[in-house]
């Protein structure tokens, strides 16, 4: 199996740079430095699946050049993950439904949030809005020829779904594996996992507890995301071990 990751965003919840912040980080003129709210791109046979719809997205899907969407999976319910929800609009365009995954507390909240976006017919007015199936993340499932294992994180007190296909792990947004969900990793050897920032923060890894959960996990590989400004990306760059790097929004990997 081959599939392909586009990072379109890397950055935490306030993006970078920083409204008025006056970091070195957030005034830095390396492209790489310049951080939307997090989100992936997956590609695998023929299938397109965006994870997490942050308030970027329309920006994100400019300038990756995206025509069409098969399904959204979401991580969790913040805004910097879900915000984006109405410009998945134009992916349903003719009345086309495009089904989004969550957990049932996830699609709860979103539905409350977007209420439109869950009609079950085109507006009458003629007026567009995304016509979203809401389906059900309850364990392991197919898509596309493949097993997809969602993975229970903790974001803090928050419940957070990271997200395993095959050898490759997509984990954002957490502070904490529960131990029940750590065999479901066993066998990872391409990992995405976040990383704040260098100090700890009570709902995220910091830069050492990301390298220490790396490590547990085994990957062969990880790619550092969900970065908050005040470190710049040459400077992520020499500060993990080997194996260990910093994504960039753009960077795309073909695994």
């Amino acid at each position: 199996m081959s599939i392909t990751l586009r990072f379109f965003g890397t950055g935490g919840s306030f993006g970078n740079p920083v409204v008025g912040c006056k970091c070195e980080a957030c005034h830095s003129p390396d492209p790489k430095d310049n951080r939307l709210r997090a989100s992936i791109l997956l590609e695998w046979n023929h299938t397109r699946v965006l994870v997490d719809a942050g308030p970027d997205l329309r920006q994100q899907c400019l300038r990756e050049g995206i025509e069409n969407l098969d399904e959204v999976w979401l991580t969790h319910v913040h805004a910097d993950h879900t915000n984006g929800i109405d410009d998945l609009r134009v992916f349903c365009f003719g009345g086309r439904r495009l089904p989004i995954r969550g957990s049932e507390s996830t699609l709860q909240e979103v539905r409350s949030r977007f209420p439109y976006a869950f009609r079950t017919e085109v507006d009458p007015s003629g007026v567009s809005h995304p016509l979203l199936v809401p389906t059900l993340i309850d364990g392991a499932f197919q898509l596309a020829g493949e097993m997809i294992v969602p993975i229970p994180l903790l974001h803090g007190p928050f419940p957070c779904t990271g997200f395993r296909i095959g050898s490759i792990a997509y984990l954002t947004d957490l502070s904490k594996i529960p131990e029940d969900s750590m065999p479901l990793l066993e066998g990872v050897e391409s990992l995405v996992l976040s990383a704040l920032r260098e100090e700890p923060h009570p709902t995220h890894l910091s830069f050492d507890q990301a390298v220490d959960l790396s490590q547990r996990i085994g990957a062969q590989r990880t790619w550092f995301t969900h970065f908050a400004h005040g470190t710049k990306h040459e400077i992520l760059e020499r500060r993990f071990p080997s194996g260990m790097q910093p994504a960039w929004d753009g960077l795309r990997l073909d695994l």
